[in-house]
């Protein structure tokens, strides 16, 4: 992934740095959540417990973004202001799915989509999961 354009309609934008720092902050965990956040579970009981075994995206991980900030004023939000925080979080997820389905003709609908998923069509880790709970 080289580069990352994302456009918000943010209604009035009242203080447009931070908006735009919103949008950065939402593609990084968005790209994240897509590619790289996994957490292991066992009968219930969460087998991901550290950050040594979560990994998530740092800035030498993320893209080049061009925000797009959309001001088309709400008349119901304060100064005409719309959400921004969630929104910036739940494009780049589904984008990179459907970016990998365009490429290998698969529809991969399990997240992240690793290395192990999109060639083996299946992850390592919940293999190596189920004998472990299976010996317990």
């Amino acid at each position: 992934m080289l580069k990352v354009a994302a456009a918000h309609d943010v209604g009035r934008a009242i203080n447009p740095a931070t908006v735009e720092g919103q949008i950065y902050g939402g593609v990084a965990m968005g790209m994240g959540y897509g590619l790289l956040e996994e957490v292991e579970m066992a009968r219930g009981v969460t087998r991901t417990r550290n950050f040594d075994e979560y990994l998530i995206a740092t800035s030498m991980d993320v893209p080049e973004v061009m925000p797009i900030v959309v001001e088309n004023p709400d008349p119901y939000g304060p100064y005409g202001a719309k959400t921004i925080g969630e929104p910036t979080c739940e494009l780049l997820a589904p984008a990179i799915a459907n970016a990998v389905c365009n490429a290998t003709g698969r529809r991969i609908r399990e997240l992240p989509l690793d290395l192990e998923k999109v060639l083996l069509g299946r992850s390592l880790k919940a293999a190596r999961g189920r004998r472990g709970s299976e010996q317990a």
